[in-house]
């Protein structure tokens, strides 16, 4: 997750890593979050290939903008979940 580069003083973006998992087309977890996202589940099916959904459990995110700098934080956050 990035913002468009507009030079070094305004430096945004996000990196999420952990462990990612396909979910299964038209599985009861794959239609659940179509109908949350209001997705068609009958336009889903139509389709010629399916959608792939994949889900991430985040481990580690790490947060960069470089306006934390001038309210005296580190421009670059991270967390780490366990």
């Amino acid at each position: 997750i990035y913002d468009k580069y507009k030079g070094f003083g305004n430096l945004k973006g996000m990196q999420v890593t952990g462990v990612a998992d396909v979910i299964e087309p038209f599985s009861n977890e794959y239609i659940s979050i179509a109908e949350f996202k209001k997705i068609p589940i009958d336009m889903l099916r139509k389709l010629p290939e399916p959608i792939n959904l994949i889900k991430i459990i985040p481990k580690r995110i790490v947060y960069l903008n470089s306006d934390f700098q001038k309210e005296g934080f580190a421009s670059r956050q991270a967390i780490e979940f366990y």
